[in-house]
């Protein structure tokens, strides 16, 4: 544990400068260095050691940068229309309720979120123009020259994989730990 504090003190300072590069918000910037180094601490706990501690800690931080992202962007689509566009309660587990359900609904609704940033351009602008955007399919052929069938499949194709998305979800949420 001693190295790790060592190389905290020591390197605090050149790793926050990097997550400041990617991260703007100083805030969130330090929130990250810190999660990363417990989770790298949590991790030399159970591993007993971590050869190349420090580039550990960079991946720790890498990871936790890419997610912090993925979370942001993915902040920016509304719950409200998602749930009109998908059938929540088939991908909540059965024996959920109260607080827990609202849990697992919110979890749901973030994992749909990022699903959506997964998908193939093409898709995600048909989805995210139709659904968000309130456009219709004409609306979207006229200002871009994609045929409204065109769309209208490309929409499709992205409910497919969403809806397939919240299915894996089920059963994840089914597994026993």
């Amino acid at each position: 544990m001693g190295s790790l504090d060592a190389i905290y003190r020591r390197e605090r300072d050149k790793i926050l400068a990097w997550v400041r590069s990617k991260v703007a918000d100083p805030e969130e910037a330090e929130d990250l260095l810190q999660e990363s180094f417990l989770t790298a601490v949590t991790e030399l706990d159970s591993a007993g050691s971590i050869e190349y501690l420090l580039a550990y800690v960079y991946a720790v931080l890498r990871n936790k940068v890419g997610d912090w992202y993925r979370v942001k962007k993915a902040g920016k689509y509304s719950s409200a229309r998602l749930e009109q566009e998908f059938v929540l309660e088939e991908a909540l587990p059965d024996q959920a309720a109260g607080p827990e359900k609202e849990f697992y609904r919110s979890l749901v609704l973030q994992e749909l979120a990022i699903a959506i940033e997964e998908l193939p351009e093409e898709q995600k602008f048909a989805f995210v123009s139709n659904v968000f955007e309130e456009r219709s399919f004409r609306e979207i052929s006229e200002a871009t020259g994609i045929p409204e069938g065109t769309l209208s499949a490309r929409k499709s194709y992205a409910k497919d994989f969403l809806a397939k998305r919240l299915k894996d979800l089920k059963v994840f949420f089914l597994e026993e730990f």
